[in-house]
């Protein structure tokens, strides 16, 4: 699967981190040094092979990433498919995977998958026994522990912060001012100041506000104002879009010219002032002004909305890179910024923006916002009183007193094109990738054995059943997301701690009764949980609402011998080569938009009742419960 994500990064259509292999502030150094545009440097040095792209050889010490900043997401627990394997080569410390790499000796079969033939028009990704990957560079050992800093900010400790090197403890919901709406409800609310951050706590803004300020200080001699090569994928809403709509030709086969921005990534030198990033951060870029705001691919100007952000924030008046900008001292000051720059919250904006769509459509949509036109929504507005946003051509619905929002509503009543390149809703995909796999019209799949469960039934028996079900995560039952479930009144309202939903069917032939404990593992690692037994649920699957973490009431694994996992530890990343596909107008890169996401319906697990509830991991605690166990008394 790697090959095809490595060609996709290649031709440009999806992202990467890092992107070269070389520091891209030395590949613009050597570029002025031979006297040559960084973009010709790099387009010449590309094609001779001297200069290498980071997804050829993921595994280079010098394409690890080294530190890694969390923002209130729990990217190693509810969001990490794959938890044992970030545990085991992104941190390098303990993990519960079972399975064993390519190549390494009594491997279960599940990881020697054989490919007999390629995809037509895709290549061939590997054939024999061990299929491995051919555009990327073959480390036997795969490295463990690549980070050297991970850093969290959360007011929880969530397993992300479990495993952090630092936790930064951050402002909860009534310690902070901040912004909160989203596309399920036209409302915007605020998150307002009603105490102190408690203890040694702060707001997002003010942590973030401190790392630049820092950051700016200890910078200095040893970065100033650096030009940095930065490559960019075909974005959606862009002319690029559009740039390989009807051949994939791949220039690194010879196929096509090495063209950026058309065969490949967009390349684009971009200024870094890395002594005045405190100073940036607090104050609005000078683009806005110049440049205008914009989105889905229409655009606007907004110097009026910068003038007025000035009169109500104030104007930076140091001297420096800044002078003379609007403010962004405060964390009222950055809401302000957003509330007074988009059209959902301004008026005049909303108004601007359905007129930059004219151009393109030919037709009047400002209707839809002119009786809103001077309303402008401030923070102590919504602070009031949540205001209900203004029409917008960034959506596809409208706010309106008569209708009620649904997506698509402006597409069929004010005849603006669906954002595909038929301009209409299309059922047939004619991409070369699409019809490959199978799937120019919606089709049928039935799950694909990823032989996780295989050479793993029986290793490790406990004298109960051993039974194959597959495993799903559907959203939240208790929370949302990771932030409520280990809240007390959460924990009461289910079975106060992680549970695992099976049929009555399947739970008869395991011997498992409501509330028993069990285990679910496969190659991935292992997880330990109270089994819900329910008529609900189909034979034949078995599911646990995600964001279940191991902190509360869970036991150690028989299988792993460590502390029982989450709902993905059983889990590995899963990516379909039809979610990388670029440079075909709805099938280019958007951020949060299209791109590459986990797939893993296709999981399966091995489900057993546990026989020994073990809740201390050393080997002589385990020693001293048995006696009491054995007596029946509770331990």
């Amino acid at each position: 699967m790697i090959d095809y994500n490595v060609r996709a990064e290649r031709m440009g259509w999806l992202p990467s981190a890092p992107q070269l292999q070389t520091n891209p502030l030395q590949v613009v150094r050597d570029a002025a040094e031979a006297g040559i545009e960084p973009k010709d440097y790099a387009v010449q040095h590309l094609k001779d092979g001297s200069l290498k792209m980071s997804c050829t050889d993921p595994d280079h010490p010098d394409n690890w990433p080294r530190n890694m900043f969390v923002w209130r997401s729990n990217i190693l627990g509810s969001s990490g498919k794959g938890h044992e394997y970030f545990l085991k080569h992104l941190l390098g410390t303990s993990n519960g995977v079972q399975g064993k790499d390519l190549g390494e000796e009594n491997a279960p079969e599940a990881l020697h998958a054989s490919h007999t033939g390629g995809t037509p028009g895709l290549g061939r990704p590997g054939a024999g026994r061990e299929a491995k990957p051919t555009e990327v560079v073959w480390h036997d050992k795969a490295p463990e522990g690549k980070l050297d800093l991970l850093v969290t900010l959360d007011f929880r400790m969530s397993t992300t912060c479990l495993y952090s090197d630092i936790v930064l403890p951050t402002a909860t919901w009534y310690e902070k001012n901040d912004l909160n709406t989203s596309d399920m409800h036209p409302f915007i609310h605020p998150l307002s100041t009603a105490v102190d951050p408690a203890w040694q706590s702060r707001s997002d803004w003010e942590i973030y506000k401190g790392f630049a300020r820092k950051f700016s200080e200890v910078c200095v001699g040893h970065l100033g104002v650096e030009r940095e090569l930065v490559l960019m994928p075909l974005m959606h809403d862009s002319p690029s879009e559009l740039a390989q709509p009807f051949e994939v030709k791949d220039w690194k086969r010879g196929e096509c010219e090495l063209i950026p921005g058309k065969t490949a990534p967009n390349l684009q030198v971009v200024e870094r002032d890395y002594p005045n990033v405190f100073k940036r951060f607090t104050a609005l870029g000078p683009l806005m002004g110049k440049a205008g705001n914009g989105g889905k691919g229409i655009s606007w100007n907004t110097q009026t909305e910068v003038k007025q952000l000035g009169e109500l924030s104030g104007l930076v008046t140091a001297e420096g890179a800044t002078r003379g900008m609007p403010k962004i001292e405060t964390d009222i000051d950055a809401c302000e910024v957003v509330l007074m720059l988009a059209p959902e919250t301004n008026g005049h904006v909303a108004v601007k923006a359905w007129e930059a769509l004219r151009k393109q459509t030919g037709l009047d949509h400002t209707h839809l916002a002119i009786h809103r036109e001077d309303e402008k929504i401030r923070f102590r507005d919504i602070q009031a009183q949540p205001r209900k946003i203004i029409s917008s051509p960034t959506w596809s619905g409208i706010e309106s007193e008569t209708v009620s929002y649904n997506a698509g509503y402006t597409n069929v009543h004010e005849l603006i094109p669906w954002r595909t390149l038929t301009g209409r809703q299309q059922f047939y995909m004619d991409h070369p990738w699409m019809i490959a796999f199978g799937e120019g019209f919606s089709s049928y799949r039935p799950p694909v054995d990823l032989k996780t469960t295989a050479g793993i039934h029986g290793v490790k028996p406990n004298g109960n059943p051993e039974i194959a079900l597959n495993f799903i995560t559907p959203h939240q039952k208790w929370g949302i997301h990771s932030t409520y479930t280990d809240n007390l009144i959460m924990l009461t309202l289910s079975r106060g701690g992680p549970c695992v939903w099976l049929s009555e069917d399947d739970a008869k032939r395991a011997d498992i009764v409501d509330n028993d404990w069990i285990e679910l593992f496969n190659v991935n690692g292992a997880i330990a949980a109270r089994a819900v037994v329910s008529q609900r649920v189909k034979p034949g699957m078995v599911m646990m609402y995600h964001a279940q973490e191991k902190i509360v009431n869970t036991p150690g694994s028989e299988i792993t011998g460590a502390r029982g996992g989450i709902h993905n530890s059983v889990t590995r990343i899963v990516l379909k080569p039809t979610h990388m596909i670029g440079g075909y107008a709805q099938f280019s890169y958007g951020f949060n938009y299209y791109g590459t996401i986990g797939t893993n319906r296709d999981e399966f697990v091995v489900v057993r009742k546990m026989s020994n509830v073990d809740w201390l991991d050393t080997p002589v605690a385990n020693e001293l419960i048995k006696p009491v166990q054995a007596e029946g008394e509770v331990a």
